[in-house]
């Protein structure tokens, strides 16, 4: 075969999963590929080719698809499994998370220690531990806001179905075999720089050298992140490149034949693969040299492209899943669209301009897919990455092979002072404001016309039209911001955030966003051994991504309607990412010590802080939503909540944050008020949505903000029986996930999350 024909097949296994996985995205490179090979005028034996492997990727997927069931049930109490061990755990804090096997099925643990002794002893069980314990199945919880990162669907899709909460550990042995020797090299490779390297630079080692990224620091993922080069925090091609060329160089000094060193070279990327965790890079950067090294022993020598080619075909037929895995994505993505333009990248004789252009085409071809994950991207990202690139390559890598194997204290102290200046600066850059621009998640229409613009722009590289290429892509990019900020549909979104209050409203076309109150959890004092490294914030890992995936950077008003924790908790986290105009309280409420914090983050941003009560004139939407209680500047709590009354998307609102029986019978006697749809006041608590309040405002729709299982009991039963009995349509958060309402001019639909 011809050079690059290894591609056809590939993307016909591609378009084969997807058809059986996803068929709207299968049908679109199916209709690709019959266009590329109509383009090509291919011969019948490629078109024959091409069918085979689209008719057994199809069925692979589907067969593979029909075999993922657990053969394990779930039982009311708590029952004795025995475990084994396969994965490296993960100890953070007062939590032990793994994946074990039971009955030959895949299971996640999770465990809590009671004392810091347990913790220590916990340290040590590793990959082919045989562990006893009592525990009960609970199933994944499926994801319940919209655009936010699905853990049911992920650990489905490495054949998990049931989480194992284990509340003792009887016993356990190791019976590790030679089938676990190289990850327990793995596991004793990261506990040595755990115990040797100082604790600020013991998360970046692990991952350079082990592609274990969980000890890595928030703070420092966050700023590599917003840098666009978070991808040198994992094991890349160009690393796998680099250690394997230093092998092949060594092997050759000491005189192993060529012959050995090849052989030698495939066993250890074989090995490679294991020891850095198997992440999608490292198996496509391996998969591919080990492919190349083979086809040396034939007459004919692949080429990059089909080597690529040939590696994905293996690891989707292997595993169809893996193509919904960002990694996978990004690197296949990225490897083919530097392969492909290698002849205009090699047609420099400068090795700053060929570094320049493959960084362009990194950074242009992984665009698309960084966008329908995490909703921006970095504008500093080029420039970082010509930077970082290199200085990783070149003096970060090997210096931190050298120091892992000599571990000499003078070179791990520089080492230290390297790796933290580094993450110092980083963390400064990613500081300045416009380092990242939001986008907002791309409709489907929207990233096709991404995939085709790339594709354009990189033809009219090679014919050197460089400045209609700039114009396209800003073209593009602002039609996907005006789309997003000019949107005529508008919504209200009641995001789930557990036990508390999240609403989010989105006029249309840009006439105003509102946040009202932001969720939050109740934090508990820990002794230092339990403090997690990751810890779940409602307003960093709930509210601001679903905020960014809107495209949404700027918040008109941020109302907190009391100062409880549940409702102000990720406030924090909203007036750092976004651009908050203004924040109204209720009057005095900044009393409390919660809210003291947040008004002090507020002063830091400069943004104007107001205490609203009724009458206070605030328009937010054209025919004006209107603050109704609190009705003096006294503040008492939940009967003092802000409460918003509006018409918004031709329905009436009532948002009523706290307010209990006594604000609501303030309520009946100075307002005649219809009500369309309300929210339902403290989370449907007994307190609250009394009878004579329901007949008063006769709402027909009431959503309940509330989590899924809390220890209040909310909703309580009274209160639901109340809604049902006057035939109220009711939403809960809890049961449906995020509420929805859409709406354009006068008409509009409710929808939940979960059916």
């Amino acid at each position: 075969m011809n050079r690059g024909l290894y591609l056809y097949p590939a993307i016909s296994v591609l378009s084969g999963t997807l058809l059986a996985l996803q068929f709207h995205w299968g049908a679109v490179v199916l209709a690709l590929l019959l266009v590329s090979l109509f383009l090509r005028k291919m011969t019948f034996t490629i078109l024959f080719l091409c069918l085979v492997f689209l008719f057994i990727s199809f069925l692979n997927t589907t067969i593979q698809e029909k075999r993922q069931k657990t053969v394990l049930t779930s039982e009311p109490e708590t029952v004795d499994f025995q475990i084994v061990i396969n994965d490296i755990p993960a100890i953070d804090g007062n939590s032990f998370v793994t994946l074990a096997q039971i009955k030959k099925e895949k299971v996640l643990i999770r465990y809590y220690f009671s004392t810091e002794e347990e913790k220590r002893k916990f340290q040590y069980v590793k990959p082919g531990f045989v562990c006893k314990v009592k525990g009960q199945f609970t199933e994944p919880k499926p994801n319940k806001n919209p655009n936010l990162f699905h853990y049911k669907n992920y650990l489905a899709h490495r054949g998990v179905y049931w989480v194992l909460g284990v509340n003792v550990f009887e016993k356990c042995a190791d019976k590790s075999t030679w089938k676990h020797a190289l990850i327990n090299l793995r596991f004793n490779g990261l506990k040595k720089i755990e115990r040797e390297f100082p604790s600020s630079t013991v998360g970046v080692t692990q991952a350079l050298l082990f592609g274990e990224t969980g000890m890595i620091a928030e703070d420092t993922m966050k700023a590599f992140r917003e840098l666009g080069v978070v991808h040198l925090l994992a094991i890349s091609g160009l690393h796998v490149g680099l250690v394997f060329a230093i092998l092949y160089y060594c092997l050759l000094r000491i005189s192993v034949t060529k012959e050995s060193v090849t052989w030698i070279g495939i066993v250890f990327l074989l090995c490679y693969i294991v020891l850095t965790g198997a992440s999608p890079s490292v198996m496509r950067a391996s998969s591919m040299l080990i492919v190349i090294l083979l086809s040396r022993k034939v007459a004919s020598k692949l080429s990059t492209i089909d080597s690529l080619s040939i590696v994905f075909v293996m690891l989707v037929l292997y595993d169809p899943y893996s193509v919904f895995n960002v990694g996978f994505q990004l690197s296949f993505m990225v490897s083919f669209s530097i392969v492909v333009s290698s002849g205009v990248i090699l047609n420099t004789s400068s090795s700053i301009a060929q570094l320049v252009k493959v960084t362009l085409v990194a950074q242009l071809s992984s665009l698309p897919i960084i966008l329908y994950h995490f909703y921006e991207f970095s504008l500093l990202g080029f420039l970082t990455n010509l930077l970082y690139v290199p200085l990783f390559s070149f003096i970060v890598l090997p210096m931190t092979i050298i120091v892992y194997i000599l571990s000499v204290e003078w070179l791990i102290l520089l080492h230290k002072h390297l790796l933290d200046g580094i993450q110092w600066v980083s963390t400064f850059i990613a500081s300045f404001p416009f380092s990242t621009i939001v986008m907002g998640k791309p409709p489907f229409l929207l990233l096709i016309g991404y995939l085709i613009a790339i594709y354009i722009v990189f033809v009219w590289f090679e014919k050197r039209k460089y400045m209609l290429s700039g114009l396209l892509l800003i073209f593009w990019a602002s039609t996907h911001v005006l789309i997003n900020t000019y949107n005529p549909y508008g919504e209200i979104v009641f995001v789930d955030v557990g036990q508390g209050d999240a609403t989010l409203i989105k006029l249309p076309y840009n006439r105003g966003t509102y946040l009202i109150d932001t969720g939050g959890e109740v934090q508990f004092s820990k002794a230092e051994w339990e403090e997690r490294k990751s810890r779940f914030s409602v307003g960093e890992d709930i509210v601001v991504p679903i905020l960014k995936s809107k495209g949404i950077t700027s918040i008109d008003t941020l109302i907190l309607t009391h100062g409880d924790l549940d409702h102000i908790g990720g406030s924090a986290a909203v007036l750092k990412e976004m651009k908050v105009k203004e924040v109204l309280i209720s009057p005095n409420s900044d009393e409390k010590g919660e809210m003291k914090k947040i008004m002090k983050i507020a002063v830091q941003k400069r943004v104007p802080v107001k205490e609203a009560w009724y009458p206070y004139s605030w328009a937010g939407d054209k025919d004006g939503l209107h603050i109704v209680s609190p009705q003096d500047e006294e503040y008492e709590g939940n009967n003092d909540s802000i409460v918003l009354y509006g018409e918004i998307g031709s329905l009436k609102w009532l948002f009523t944050g706290d307010l209990e029986e006594q604000g609501e019978n303030e309520f009946i006697r100075n307002f005649d008020l219809p009500i369309d749809v309300l929210k339902v006041g403290h989370h449907g608590s007994n307190t609250s949505t009394t009878e004579e309040f329901l007949v008063d405002t006769k709402p027909s729709v009431a959503v309940i903000s509330v989590g899924e299982t809390n220890r209040f009991g909310h909703p309580h039963p009274e209160v639901v029986e109340r809604l049902k009995r006057r035939g109220i349509t009711i939403y809960s958060t809890g049961e449906n996930g995020a509420i929805t309402y859409r709406f354009w001019d006068k008409k509009g639909t409710f929808s939940a999350h979960l059916p």
